[in-house]
Order: C-alpha cells, then sequence, then structure tokens
C-alpha cells in the first residue's frame, strides 16, 4: 500500500512527540520537587523570618501559647502549627530524615539570627513518651482541695462584754 508507510512515519512522529511532551513535562516536576511553595528559592534570612513568623506578634508570646495549648491537651504537632504556622511549609522534604534534617538546619539558623556567636542547646535525648504520660496524668488527676476558709474578722459595733456571775462562795 502506498499511503501505509507514510501513515506509519506520521504516526511515529505523534508518538515521539508526545513521549518527548511527557518527558519534559515529568523534568518540569522533578526540577520543582523540594522548592518553596512560592516558587523561589528564599535567602536565610527570609526561612529565618517565616521560620518566626507567629500571628501572635512575636516568638515570645507564641512561644507561651504553644506550651499552654499542650497543657491543655493538644497534640505538639497541632500546637506548633497554630502558633507558627509557616514552619510546616519550610521543613517539608521527600521523607520523615529529611524533613527532621531541614527543620534542625532551619532551626540553628533561627538560633544564630536570635542569639549570634552561642550555641544552641542541646537536642532532647530520649524518649519523649514518659513526658507526655506525666503530663496526661496532670491533666486527668483532681486538684487537690483547696485550703480551709479563713475566719473573717468581725466588721461591726464590738459586742457588749457578757454579764459576769458572782463569785460561788458569794451566794447565801
Amino acid at each position: 500500500m502506498p499511503g501505509s508507510a507514510g501513515s506509519q512515519d506520521v504516526l511515529q512522529q505523534t508518538v515521539d512527540a508526545f513521549a518527548q511532551r511527557v518527558n519534559d513535562y515529568a523534568s518540569g516536576i522533578a526540577s520543582r520537587l523540594g522548592s518553596p511553595l512560592s516558587g523561589q528559592q528564599l535567602s536565610k534570612d527570609d526561612v529565618v523570618q517565616r521560620w518566626n513568623f507567629s500571628p501572635l506578634g512575636s516568638t515570645e508570646a507564641a512561644d507561651a501559647a504553644y506550651h499552654q495549648l499542650v497543657a491543655q491537651g493538644t497534640p505538639p504537632g497541632q500546637a506548633l502549627s497554630q502558633v507558627y504556622p509557616m514552619r510546616s511549609t519550610l521543613y517539608q522534604g521527600a521523607d520523615l530524615k529529611e524533613a527532621i534534617a531541614n527543620a534542625q538546619k532551619i532551626q540553628g539558623w533561627a538560633h544564630d539570627a536570635l542569639y549570634p556567636g552561642t550555641e544552641p542547646p542541646p537536642p532532647f535525648q530520649g524518649s519523649t513518651l514518659p513526658l507526655a504520660f506525666a503530663q496526661q496524668q496532670q491533666l486527668t488527676s483532681p486538684p487537690p482541695p483547696p485550703p480551709p476558709p479563713m475566719p473573717s474578722p468581725v466588721i461591726g459595733p464590738a459586742l457588749p462584754p457578757l454579764p459576769q456571775a458572782p463569785p460561788i462562795g458569794a451566794m447565801s
């Protein structure tokens, strides 16, 4: 057939063009993986600003609110997301180890920005599970009973003295 060779060439060209477009699309996705949501590379100062951003206005207020939320029973991850909403977007990674490494790196940058020339505190060693159990016990145990009431002072005019009974030998 005279037209079949030409149609096979057109079909092959169409398949090749489609495969090339799919490869271009896939490499575009791969190049954007791990990039910030804004699509631009952030400077170290921008990362620190976003790390410390809190709708509460200051890191001191955010830290206090975080500890209050955790004391009220909010899971730590949810409490952190409430007081520092941009942190989770900064340390996302391909896997958990990479996310932890990113968070630790950014935490070091934030410490250097706030306290230049000082070493950050050492990371907590061990399991936080016993701390969580102790905290849960504090939340579920009944509060101690209130102290007994103190006698209140008498306010108003003084009472007249009680009448005195005559001595026992004076009765006749």
